[in-house]
């Protein structure tokens, strides 16, 4: 499944909460894909633009710089 898909996957799941932890996001998806093509930072930017789009607020409580 592309990282894409599984970014959206997750963001929907937590719509119902209208909150999104980029820690635990991060988390979620390492699991299913323990080593991604791309470095932590831009998955972050990557699952907030998607959060953003879908409304919902995020907390940005992941340890590592978001300027990859």
């Amino acid at each position: 499944m592309p990282l894409e898909s599984l970014i959206d996957q997750y963001v929907r799941s937590r719509k119902r909460s209208g909150l999104l932890s980029t820690q635990l996001a991060l988390k979620a998806l390492k699991e299913v894909v323990p080593s991604p093509a791309v470095a932590d930072g831009h998955l972050v930017n990557m699952i907030a633009d998607r959060a953003v789009a879908c409304g919902l607020v995020i907390h940005f409580d992941h340890v590592g710089d978001t300027c990859d």
